[in-house]
């Protein structure tokens, strides 16, 4: 048994709350060329011991948890390397040109007493090579729609495209990308 599907068991059984699968699609509109690395995001809520690594943030208020069947960080990462491939770069490991960053927000704000729902996403990128920072960027997205259940996905995956997309022009107008 693969170790997504013992981790997805093991949080259902517990009782810890609802497990989102978001399948991301890239949709940048965006066209470059080049190779780089993607590193693995850090996903700072986590490292800070705010949340687990599959916990997005919630209001303290929300009745129940939200989970990633992928860690935060690794969703993330796989989203950014979609997106990469869609604008007609190539991946490879050797490279030393390297994108990584941190998810410093990454929060679904909720409660039953809301009309609305907002997913908020906070990313700091880092473009380097030899391990010499070239670039690095701030990108703030908050995505709204309506409180319902199973209308989560499709928020986060706007805030990801959003920021996906600001991003790559700004890397490309610094000539980094």
């Amino acid at each position: 048994m693969n170790r997504t599907i013992c981790v997805a068991l093991v949080l259902l059984l517990a009782g810890c709350g609802r497990l989102v699968s978001i399948d991301y699609e890239a949709t940048n509109q965006v066209k470059g060329e080049g190779v780089l690395r993607v590193s693995p995001f850090k996903y700072e809520p986590s490292d800070m011991h705010r949340v687990r690594p599959h916990q997005v943030e919630t209001h303290p208020d929300a009745k129940t948890e939200l989970l990633l069947v992928e860690e935060v960080g690794a969703f993330f990462s796989n989203a950014v390397k979609k997106e990469l491939l869609k604008s007609g770069y190539t991946l490879s490991d050797s490279s030393d040109r390297v994108l990584s960053g941190t998810l410093t927000r990454f929060y679904l704000d909720w409660s039953s007493d809301q009309m609305d729902r907002s997913f908020q996403l906070g990313v700091d990128y880092t473009v380097s090579r030899n391990n010499e920072a070239l670039f690095t960027w701030r990108c703030s997205s908050v995505q709204k729609g309506p409180n319902q259940m199973g209308r989560d996905g499709p928020l986060i995956r706007k805030g990801i495209a959003d920021c996906a997309q600001r991003f790559l022009e700004t890397a490309q107008r610094a000539h980094v990308l």
